[in-house]
């Protein structure tokens, strides 16, 4: 959260293409630490794929910390009102609906991409009929374009706004589920709704740390963020339980498509919030 925040502030002008490449960097990380640490694993052992992984926090995460400065105030103009953005306390920010719906979209984003991710052997499997070896293969491929997503969709958010990237992002989403729910899949279908998905989810969660920047200034940024955030780690675990209760993947895969329409419908309405500041004004 505070690296992110940091370099939101260093690069205002390019905030879409920063977040993208400082998300892109730990989803590419796991992809290739993926091989290493089974390697390691195999090899030598638990014990010691732990001792390699404290050493390098030890020399990448304190010895980078060292190289870093406080990114420059960012007194950011809303493109949606023409006025400057205001810094929103956490308290402040809680009071707004607008939270509240962010996180929601946060939610979805990130319950339909880390479930459909996680669970792609399965679903390749079970339901395009792919032999795991191929389907173990696919989850590569998965990894790759949702790094993917997360460079070129923060890049272009930058030019063509936040909101669209994230209403393009459900809409993708939503028509990947339904059609994984409808159609009888093969390997090219399989392949091209969840590549979609997973493409779109790493947009997703790029763009999000701009949007609550934008919504309600970036003075405070590291704890707002941190605030919405939560949706991340309350996706990830409901994701399991809704298939649970759903009853295997199709049903999920309607919950999802349903979540990602009313997602997209705020992302349609969403404004930015009224300033604090107007708050008993009269004309």
């Amino acid at each position: 959260m505070t690296s992110l925040s940091n370099c939101i502030k260093w690069f205002p002008e390019k905030k879409g293409l920063i977040s993208g490449l400082s998300i892109g960097s730990y989803g590419a990380g796991s992809l290739i630490f993926k091989y290493i640490n089974s390697y390691v694993i195999n090899s030598n052992g638990v014990t010691v794929a732990f001792l390699c992984w404290g050493i390098i926090a030890l020399i990448l995460v304190v010895g980078g910390a060292q190289l870093l400065k406080d990114g420059p105030n960012v007194n950011e103009i809303s493109k949606n009102t023409n006025s400057r953005v205001e810094n929103f306390t956490s308290t402040q920010m809680l009071r707004k609906k607008e939270a509240y719906l962010l996180f929601v979209m946060m939610f979805t984003a990130c319950m339909s991409g880390l479930y459909l991710i996680g669970m792609v052997k399965d679903i390749g499997v079970q339901l395009a009929g792919l032999t795991p070896t191929v389907a173990a293969n696919a989850v590569a491929m998965v990894a790759i374009f949702n790094t993917a997503g997360r460079i070129i969709l923060g890049a272009i958010s930058d030019k063509v706004g936040r909101l669209k990237v994230v209403l393009f992002g459900f809409i993708v989403t939503a028509l990947s589920v339904i059609i994984m729910d409808t159609v009888h899949m093969n390997f090219g279908i399989f392949f091209t709704c969840v590549s979609g998905i997973a493409f779109c989810f790493g947009g997703n969660i790029t763009v999000f740390p701009s949007i609550v920047g934008e919504f309600f200034g970036f003075k405070n940024h590291s704890k707002n963020y941190g605030i919405i955030y939560q949706g991340f780690g309350l996706g990830a675990l409901s994701g399991s339980f809704i298939s649970s209760m759903a009853g295997g993947f199709k049903s999920t895969f309607m919950v999802i498509g349903i979540m990602c329409i009313i997602s997209i419908v705020i992302a349609l309405t969403i404004k930015v919030p009224r300033s604090m500041s107007m708050r008993g004004t009269s004309c």
